[in-house]
């Protein structure tokens, strides 16, 4: 991450940004919750390639994913593409809010990678969860955001 962004308004900032554009992106409202994900699950994460390290996911239920996609397509039909398709436009619109945000207290720009996306909760080579905000949405759907940092940016007493 940056250092001059502390973890506790890092938390915040993923926080607000994430219970704000949820619902207007996806349709679903989020509340936080102490249940993670559970079940068919999928994962779509997102690396900062360019002024912030660290990596960024969503981890949730296959249903959260699907009522994304149902939202954002305006259709019942909906295909395996379709969510990845859409989960990754959910991400792509998140980090883009946060790289914002970033940006307006540090001055520093971020550049994000292309949105991957996985079945099932998945691990990023290199990286540890750092910030996990769980939240579940008003259909009891579970979801979390996952702030990941680097390996070597880990102080020896956490790795």
């Amino acid at each position: 991450m940056h250092s001059s962004v502390p973890r506790k308004n890092l938390v915040e900032i993923f926080d607000q940004i994430t219970r704000e554009i949820t619902p207007q992106a996806t349709g679903i409202r989020l509340r936080p919750d102490s249940a993670g994900p559970e079940g068919e699950i999928y994962t779509v994460f997102i690396l900062f390639e360019k002024g912030f390290h660290m990596a960024l996911s969503i981890c949730a239920e296959k249903s959260m994913f699907i009522r994304t996609a149902q939202f954002m397509m305006q259709t019942e039909e909906i295909s395996r593409q379709d969510i990845e398709d859409v989960a990754k436009e959910y991400i792509n619109v998140l980090c883009g809010h946060f790289a914002s945000r970033l940006f307006q207290l540090t001055r520093t720009p971020a550049r994000f990678s292309v949105p991957a996306f996985h079945e099932g909760r998945c691990a990023l080579d290199g990286h540890q969860e750092d910030i996990v905000l769980t939240y579940s949405g008003d259909r009891d759907e579970h979801v979390q955001l996952i702030h990941h940092v680097p390996l070597e940016a880990v102080p020896d007493s956490l790795s």
